[in-house]
């Protein structure tokens, strides 16, 4: 009988998880080892490496599910692999299924041709990835990006600010900027707020370890935002975290502009990209989960697809 040596997820980790998440190519932040890292406490999740394939399970609130595996295989071994886990009923929910989280389209029609009337599936829009196209994003170029535009030009014009990237000498500022967040947005009585303030702090002591990317800005020599984020995929940035004090007016914009034009350069230069070759053309911003003020605040930024995910049960 096949084996699933489910461990915690660690950075030791890294290599092989990213390796394997790396062969779809998938621009989903399911698919990537940071986000998985970050969020393994409050998912309660937990990794395999069954072979060539990598396999997440999830136990948050007492339900177990998955992602689908993915690796370097081929899809009569995914089969499989998911027949063998359909025969373990340590795997399986209550109700005899086995359940996946965050199932791409790709993955159903997989699913479809191997699995046929042998499941259902339900969208998943709370988890749902807001992809942008990476040159309006960064320019906030024309008439639907004028409020942003504006918002972003005028805290260049109100405040005494500098960019500047997240590095060892600042990471500990970008920490009292988070607690900071953190009591002013109730964190103690706001589980996902209290979850997102935690991510946020783990990405900041491992910054250097997850190979992250960074960018802050300062009002008068004081950090009032900053993001983080890193390649997703071979044409996507993906954004972990981005967080400013609201008082400043237009902070969000200018951070969102500021870090994407830096990571452009960075990264062409990093990675020996030509002049005039964009290093990605598209930037994957998460989901919302299920929070209709952020869902509303990313829908504002006019997103080129919101990339559907679904619950799927496999019986």
């Amino acid at each position: 009988m096949l084996s699933f040596p489910f461990k915690d997820i660690e950075l030791s980790d890294s290599s092989w998880v990213r390796e394997l998440f790396s062969v779809p190519d998938f621009n989903s932040e399911d698919y990537n080892f940071t986000y998985q890292y970050l969020w393994r406490n409050i998912f309660k999740s937990k990794i395999a490496r069954i072979g060539d394939l990598a396999l997440v399970q999830y136990n948050m609130e007492g339900r177990r599910s998955y992602l689908m595996p993915v690796g370097r295989a081929e899809d009569s071994q995914v089969a499989d692999l998911l027949n063998s886990m359909l025969g373990d009923e340590s795997l399986l929910g209550e109700d005899g299924n086995l359940v996946f989280y965050g199932v791409l389209p790709s993955q159903l029609d997989f699913l479809e041709r191997h699995f046929s009337g042998r499941f259902t599936a339900e969208k998943f829009r709370m988890g749902a990835d807001y992809i942008y196209d990476a040159e309006s994003l960064r320019t906030l170029r024309g008439k639907k990006y004028q409020a942003k535009r504006n918002f972003a030009n005028g805290f260049r014009r109100l405040y005494n600010w500098k960019f500047e990237p997240i590095t060892e000498e600042n990471l500990a500022e970008c920490r009292q900027m988070n607690d900071e967040w953190c009591r002013r947005n109730g964190c103690g009585e706001n589980f996902w707020k209290a979850s997102e303030f935690c991510a946020v702090r783990i990405s900041l002591d491992n910054y250097r370890a997850l190979g992250l990317d960074g960018g802050l800005l300062r009002v008068d020599g004081n950090v009032v935002a900053f993001t983080i984020g890193e390649r997703a995929s071979s044409n996507t940035l993906l954004v972990h975290i981005e967080k400013a004090l609201t008082e400043y007016r237009g902070a969000y914009q200018a951070m969102s502009q500021e870090f994407l034009g830096y990571m452009d350069k960075i990264l062409r230069e990093r990675e020996n990209i030509p002049d005039g070759t964009p290093a990605f053309t598209l930037v994957n911003r998460e989901d919302d989960s299920g929070d209709e003020n952020l869902r509303k605040a990313k829908l504002e930024y006019h997103p080129i697809e919101i990339k559907e995910k679904y619950l799927v049960f496999l019986k």
